[in-house]
């Protein structure tokens, strides 16, 4: 078998491709920065020849760079990796989208609750994964909709330094936080290319809902991995925008991360049913407290590792 695999260089993806090539699958490793863009369709084309599945991880995330960048990258890349894969005459096509779609939203979010995405990027992510589901005719199809992934990145790196040194929570922090652990979403993506049962469906990818803690409850969980010893006090969230609005102008070129777009994004109710997925055989492997620890690990932030 063969798999080609955008964004292969990022965490999810590297994990992704390690998996495969256990499995034996012969692994098309693509990614910008190899030099290999999903908006270049000849180099697409290329690339695809004999594969006999896609696996589209490759996305914009930075939603500075506006709707226009992140629909060219999000919705128009998507569009060139499922007419490649089309081409191709490959077997199926995944297509890693995101909860984020679902918005704002009380309750739990199961598949089929309305979409109603708030930010460009959920937008983008939305308008891909509505291109994705049109293609169905034309080829299997599989969308996987991902909690926020916790693991060794950048993103994570820079809220374990921000609560390592006693930054605020934004909001009350009562809202519930689900998220997927990398090494699980790997395995579920590789469970949902292999099985045939999960074509032309679209899965919510997440911990286990009862193990989910609330903000507050994941801020701890770092909090007592890194043994911060200070607990973190909490801003409305207006404020803590407002603050990081001015962080990012006294800052110059240089921002981080936590920017205002993406603390907005912590105020949401993060709730998210699972049933669906767990009927075809899968199910998170870590609980929310190991997948904080191995991160913690893996990003080498013990005590007083976290510098500026």
């Amino acid at each position: 078998m063969k798999v080609i695999v955008t964004g292969s260089t990022g965490f999810v993806g590297k994990e992704l491709c390690k998996r495969l090539k256990i499995r034996g699958a012969e692994v098309i490793e693509y990614s910008k920065g190899q030099g290999k863009d999903v908006l270049d369709r000849e180099m697409l084309d290329k690339e695809c020849k004999g594969c006999d599945f896609f696996v589209h991880l490759a996305a914009e995330l930075d939603e500075k760079k506006g709707i226009q960048e992140l629909r060219k990258v999000n919705v128009e890349g998507t569009r060139n990796c499922l007419d490649a894969a089309v081409k191709a005459k490959m077997k199926k096509f995944l297509y890693l989208g995101s909860t984020g779609v679902y918005g704002s939203f009380k309750g739990q979010a199961a598949e089929e609750l309305e979409k109603r995405p708030e930010t460009a990027y959920e937008s983008s992510k939305s308008e891909a994964e509505e291109l994705v589901l049109q293609y169905q005719e034309l080829i299997p199809v599989v969308v996987a909709r991902s909690a926020l992934v916790l693991g060794p990145n950048e993103y994570w790196k820079e809220i374990a330094g921000a609560i390592a040194k006693g930054f605020p929570i934004i909001g009350s922090g009562k809202n519930k936080w689900q998220i997927v652990y990398y090494k699980d979403l790997a395995d579920a993506l590789v469970m949902l290319l292999y099985d045939p049962n999960a074509e032309f469906e679209v899965f919510n990818i997440a911990e286990e809902p009862e193990q989910a803690r609330d903000l507050n409850g994941l801020v701890e969980l770092f909090r007592q991995e890194m043994k911060v010893g200070k607990k973190a006090g909490h801003v409305p969230g207006f404020l803590g925008i407002s603050m990081l609005k001015l962080k990012a102008l006294a800052g110059g070129k240089k921002q981080g991360v936590i920017s205002p777009e993406y603390v907005k994004r912590l105020l949401k109710n993060r709730d998210y049913s699972i049933d669906k997925i767990k009927k075809l055989g899968w199910k998170p492997k870590y609980s929310t407290e190991q997948a904080v620890k191995e991160t913690v690990k893996e990003l080498g932030l013990g005590k007083n590792a976290v510098k500026d």
